[in-house]
C-alpha cells in the first residue's frame, strides 16, 4: 500500500485558487491491473501472424499460452504490488466464426476456457449474434440445447456449463420491451478493496452499431442498437451519480494506430463522448472488431485493442485512489503478443481443448477432397481484392446451385468476411472436413435470386465507399473499374463495364440469377440494392455447399486448384465512348436531378432524424423514466430529440446532477453533434 500527499479533490483545488487554507491530505491509492482481450473466435488452439509496431511475430497465439502469458502477467504485477487487484476482461466476439473444436460444439468448450482463465467481465460483440442471442444466452447460462436444436450428437453430449464472466451491454434494447435482453445489465460496479476503503470501478459494454449491416436479418430485426456516444456519455452520467468515478468501457468498435496516432471509430466515438459529458471521467476503453493493434491515448481516456483470436493481450495498469474515488492519471498499458516457445502452455487450459479436439475429431479429420499440391489456398487478397479461396468458394456455390436450381444460374457472389480462413492442405494434398469448414463456418443458407443488371451495377459500385472494408468475391462475372473523381473520398471508383464469364455485357434492363447468402439477401455489410432482388429458391447452407462441392471433385477424381483470375481489372484511362452503364438517366429528362442524396446501404444514426434542418436544440438522454437534458449546439429535427435507455433503478435526477456540476463551477455540458 502506498500513501502520498494530494490535493484531496478538483473542488479544494478550486478552493485553493482563492487563496483559502487547504491543507495536506494523505490518500489511499493502490494499484489496479486489467488484463484484455477482444476477438477470440473460439481460437482455441489457433495460431497466426500478429502484427505488432516493431514487426510481425509468426504463430502466435492458442489459449493455453495467452492464459500463461496472462497469469505471468498478473504474477509480475501483484509481487510489485502485493494489496492489488488484476482483473480480466473481453471487448466481444469471444464466440462465433470460430475453428471446428470450438464451433462444433457451439462454443462451449470456449466458455470452459474462458473460466478457467478467470474473465471476470464481458461484452457482445457482432458475431454473438450469429445464431441469435438466445442460443448464446443458452450457451453462456449452461443449458442444454433442445432435441430439436439441429446440432450434431456431440453437441448434446458434451458438458454444458454456464460462464462465470458477466455479460455487461448498453446499447442493445428490444423493440417490444424497451429492456436489455436477457436480463443482462448495462454496466457492472466492482469495488476495488485498498486498507479499508473501497473504489468502484465501473464497466460499461458497447457493442457496434453496425450490426444490422453485419448480422443476419432475422438475428437482429428484434433489436434498437442505440448510438454508441450517447449510451456511454448516459451511463457515465449515472455511474458518476452513484460514485462511481474510474470507468471502463468494453466496446465492441473499431481502431487503429497510425504511427503514435490512434484512429477509428472507437475513436471518435471517446470524442463524442467528451462533447456531450465533457466530465465522463471514462479511463479506459478496451476496443475491438477489426483485429488490429492499438494503444494510445484520446483526451483522457486510454485506448486498447490486442489484434484477434488470442494473438496478444492488453495488460493496463493505473493507481485508484480513495479520496477521488478515480485513477490518479490515465492508465499505462503495453499490447504483448502471444509468441510461441516463450512459455509453457497452461496445462488445465490444454486439457480442454485436448478434449474437444478428441471429440470434434470424428468429424473434421474426415478426408473430402485432394489438393493439385500441399500449399494452403489462401484467402489473402490482391490490390483488386480478389482472393484464390473466395474463387473457390465461389466457384463452388455457382457449381452446386446450377444443379440444384430449376432454371440456369448466372453468377454466385459472396461478402469476403464471411470467408474466415485459408483453406489448409495435408503435405499429401488432403483436403479434410475440418479444414473446409474453417474457410465457410458460419452455415450461412444461400439464396436463389434474380436481380435486374441495373441493380447488379449497384451492389458492385457499392463496394466502393471510402473505407471499401465490405466487398465482394464471384464468380461468373468479371468486371473493369476505374477512378471515380467526382465521387470525391467518399466513392474514389466506379465501375465501367460488366460481364458474364462467356464475355457476354451485363444488361442494366435484364433480369439475371444469382445464389447468395442469406446475409447478403438481408442488406449485409452494407450492400443494401441486394434487397431488392427476388428470392425464388433456396439451396444448402455455404459450408454444406463448400464441402459437398469438394466431396463431388474428389469422387470425379478431380484435384482441387485455385487461383486469382482478374475478375476486377483496374483502367487507369476509360475510351470516351464508354457510357456508365448503372446511369439510367440523362439530363434531358432529369434536368432537376441532384446528387446529394444518402447513398445507398448508408445506416441512418439511431440519434439523428434524417432530412430535416439542422438546429441548435438540445439532446435528451433519457435514464429510465428520467431525463438529462444536454446542451447541443447541433441537433438534428424540428425539436429535441429523445433517446431512450433502460430503467437502472436509480431515483436520484440526472438533470440535478448535471446542475450541480454547473453550480460546482466545471466544465459545461456543451455538446457539438456532428453531421451525419
Amino acid at each position: 500500500m502506498k500513501k502520498k500527499v494530494v490535493l484531496k479533490s478538483s473542488i479544494l483545488a478550486v478552493v485553493a485558487g482563492f487563496g483559502l487554507f487547504a491543507g495536506s491530505v494523505y490518500a489511499d491509492q493502490e494499484a489496479i491491473q486489467i488484463l484484455g482481450v477482444n476477438d477470440f473466435h473460439g481460437a482455441l488452439d489457433t495460431t497466426g501472424s500478429a502484427y505488432m509496431p516493431d514487426g510481425k511475430v509468426s504463430n502466435a497465439g492458442t489459449a493455453a499460452q495467452l492464459d500463461a502469458y496472462m497469469d505471468d502477467a498478473e504474477k509480475e504485477f501483484t509481487a510489485e504490488n502485493p494489496d492489488s487487484t488484476s482483473l480480466r476482461v473481453q471487448a466481444g466476439d469471444m464466440v462465433g466464426a470460430s475453428p471446428a473444436n470450438s464451433s462444433l460444439l457451439q462454443d462451449e468448450p470456449t466458455i470452459k476456457v474462458f473460466n478457467k482463465m478467470g474473465f471476470d467481465y464481458g461484452t457482445l460483440g457482432n458475431h454473438e449474434f450469429d445464431e441469435g442471442l438466445d442460443e448464446y444466452n443458452r450457451i453462456t447460462t449452461g443449458k442444454a440445447p433442445s432435441a430439436d436444436a439441429g446440432f450434431n450428437k456431440i453437441v448434446h453430449d458434451y458438458q454444458h456449463v454456464p460462464a462465470k464472466q458477466e455479460i455487461v451491454i448498453a446499447n442493445v434494447i428490444d423493440k417490444t420491451t424497451g429492456e436489455i435482453p436477457h436480463n443482462w445489465k448495462p454496466y457492472a460496479v466492482r469495488e476495488i478493496p485498498i486498507n479499508d476503503k473501497v473504489v468502484k470501478v465501473g464497466f460499461i459494454g458497447i457493442v457496434t452499431k453496425e450490426i444490422p449491416n453485419l448480422v443476419l436479418r432475422q438475428n437482429y430485426e428484434q433489436y434498437k442498437f442505440l448510438d454508441e456516444a450517447e449510451t456511454i456519455a448516459a451511463y457515465a452520467l449515472e455511474l458518476q451519480k452513484k460514485g462511481v468515478k474510474a470507468i471502463v468501457v468494453l466496446a465492441h468498435v473499431p481502431a487503429i494506430n497510425k504511427g503514435d496516432a490512434i484512429e477509428g471509430e472507437a475513436v471518435d466515438i471517446m470524442k463524442r463522448v467528451s462533447e456531450i459529458y465533457p466530465e465522463h471521467s471514462v479511463d479506459i476503453l478496451f476496443a475491438g472488431h477489426n483485429h488490429k493493434y492499438t494503444n494510445g491515448v484520446v483526451g483522457n481516456t486510454r485506448i486498447v485493442q490486442a489484434l484477434s483470436q488470442g494473438k496478444a493481450y492488453a495488460d493496463v495498469r493505473g493507481i485508484l485512489d480513495t479520496d477521488t474515488q478515480d485513477f490518479i492519471s490515465v492508465p499505462n498499458a503495453e499490447v504483448i503478443a502471444v509468441a510461441p516457445g516463450v512459455k509453457t502452455g497452461s496445462e488445465d487450459i490444454q486439457a480442454i481443448v485436448d478434449e474437444a479436439n478428441t471429440i470434434v475429431k470424428q468429424v473434421t479429420a474426415a478426408k473430402i477432397g485432394t489438393a493439385s499440391t500441399s500449399d494452403l489456398i489462401s484467402r489473402d487478397v490482391n490490390e483488386f481484392k480478389e482472393s484464390p479461396v473466395g474463387n473457390l468458394v465461389t466457384t463452388a456455390q455457382l457449381t452446386i446451385a446450377n444443379q440444384k436450381s430449376k432454371i440456369p444460374v448466372d453468377f454466385a457472389m459472396t461478402n469476403n468476411g464471411g470467408i474466415r480462413a485459408d483453406l489448409l492442405v495435408a503435405e499429401d494434398g488432403t483436403i479434410t472436413w475440418g479444414a473446409a469448414q474453417a474457410v465457410q463456418p458460419f452455415g450461412n443458407i444461400l439464396q436463389i435470386v434474380q436481380m435486374t443488371g441495373e441493380d447488379i451495377y449497384k451492389v458492385l459500385n457499392e463496394q466502393y465507399d471510402a473505407k471499401q472494408n465490405y466487398f465482394l468475391q464471384m464468380s461468373g462475372l468479371k468486371y473493369t473499374f476505374t477512378d471515380n473523381p467526382e465521387g470525391g473520398e467518399e466513392t474514389p471508383y466506379k465501375v465501367v463495364k460488366a460481364y458474364k464469364s462467356n464475355g457476354e455485357e451485363i444488361d442494366p434492363s435484364k433480369t439475371y440469377t444469382l445464389v447468395i447468402n442469406d446475409f447478403l439477401f438481408g442488406g449485409g455489410d452494407g450492400f443494401a440494392s441486394f434487397r431488392n432482388a427476388k428470392l425464388i429458391g433456396a439451396i444448402n447452407p455455404d459450408t454444406e455447399t463448400f464441402i459437398e462441392y469438394i466431396q463431388q471433385q474428389e469422387a470425379k477424381g478431380e484435384k482441387i486448384t485455385a487461383g486469382i483470375k482478374g475478375v476486377k481489372t483496374y483502367l487507369a484511362e476509360v475510351p470516351v465512348d464508354v457510357v456508365d452503364p448503372s446511369d439510367t438517366t440523362t439530363p434531358e429528362n432529369n434536368p432537376n436531378e441532384t446528387t446529394d442524396l444518402p447513398k445507398d446501404g448508408q445506416m441512418p444514426q439511431v440519434s439523428h432524424t434524417s432530412g430535416h434542418t439542422i438546429q441548435n436544440k438540445a439532446i435528451v438522454l433519457t435514464l429510465g423514466n428520467k431525463k438529462a437534458a444536454v446542451k447541443s449546439e447541433n441537433n438534428y429535427g424540428n425539436g429535441s430529440k429523445e433517446q431512450s435507455l433502460p430503467e437502472t433503478g436509480d431515483n436520484a435526477s440526472a438533470s440535478f446532477i448535471l446542475a450541480g456540476i454547473s453550480i460546482l463551477g466545471m466544465a459545461g455540458l456543451a455538446a457539438k453533434r456532428k453531421n451525419s
